[in-house]
């Protein structure tokens, strides 16, 4: 297969990274580090201060002119998107939380992969999960479904052009920080869904996104994806129902969804089981601790 020639520096390529953070002081800096050292630069980096009270805008506004610093009254992280996307200047936009952590070649590969195939709307790619420096051993991806999609094969991933709209419940191939997303289309869905609570907006956004096809995977582990006790995932009961009230709300409001509606609901129904035999574990378990058993 012939070598695809990429020009980094070619207005198709230029990339604006979003990063909404909310008293995120403790790990702005790490992840702006990370952001900066990209193989392939961003041309822009804008950071939303959704209305923090600790000192995160003093931690970004040492970046100088490397960083866009954007100050709103708090409204919540999609709303903070939302005002970094109006304001981007980029073909595409990346979008990465205040506490995660970039490779360096996250971009580059993602951006090669549009060039490759220049239809898709959409760059995903693989990432673990970290805590306190720990890296986990298997990736996201690593569990995804069998016949969850169909690859096409590219040199730097592949592309997906049969719809997986359907299978959604079951399985979510990506999260905000590895998302990037032609900035016209991420405007003509509308962005992230402000009504959304408890983080349920990026699964609402990838929803949109990923429904539409074809879009392209970097099956790499190209971000790490930080845990944290502060952080909303850590409660992963209360994240399972969040994520049922979601998956309600995506089903019955989303037009995209209703041509799925079956299979959609047959993997909710297995998401409510989940939550059950969650639960159920959970209550075994602290009956155990008041009865003195380990």
């Amino acid at each position: 297969m012939a070598s695809i020639s990429f020009d980094p520096s070619h207005p198709s390529n230029s990339v604006s990274v979003i990063i909404p953070i909310y008293n995120g002081a403790k790990f702005i800096a790490l992840t702006l580090d990370a952001v900066l050292a990209q193989t392939a630069p961003p041309t822009e980096v804008i950071v939303v201060n959704d209305g923090s009270t600790d000192n995160s805008a003093a931690i970004v506004e040492q970046y100088e002119d490397r960083v866009t610093l954007i100050n709103v009254k708090n409204g919540g992280a999609p709303a903070a998107r939302n005002i970094g996307a109006s304001m981007a200047m980029g073909n595409w936009l990346a979008f990465c939380d205040g506490d995660d952590l970039w490779l360096p070649t996250k971009l580059e590969k993602q951006l090669r992969l549009a060039n490759e195939c220049p239809d898709i709307h959409c760059v995903i790619t693989d990432y673990v999960e970290f805590t306190d420096g720990v890296v986990s051993n298997r990736s996201h991806l690593s569990y995804t479904p069998e016949s969850f999609w169909v690859p096409e094969q590219y040199q730097s991933g592949f592309v997906v052009r049969k719809p997986i709209t359907g299978k959604l419940t079951t399985f979510q191939p990506a999260i905000t920080s590895t998302q990037m997303v032609r900035r016209n289309f991420c405007l003509e869905v509308g962005g992230f869904d402000v009504e959304a609570t408890n983080s349920a907006e990026d699964t609402c956004f990838h929803f949109r996104v990923l429904s539409v096809v074809p879009f392209g995977v970097v099956p790499e582990v190209l971000m790490h994806y930080r845990r944290h006790p502060d952080s909303w995932s850590a409660d992963s009961l209360k994240q399972l129902r969040n994520s049922v009230v979601m998956w309600d709300q995506i089903v019955e409001r989303y037009p995209q969804a209703q041509p799925y509606r079956a299979e959609l609901l047959d993997g909710l129904a297995t998401l409510r089981k989940e939550v059950w035999d969650t639960e159920r574990y959970q209550k075994r378990q602290k009956i155990k601790t008041l009865l003195g058993f380990k």
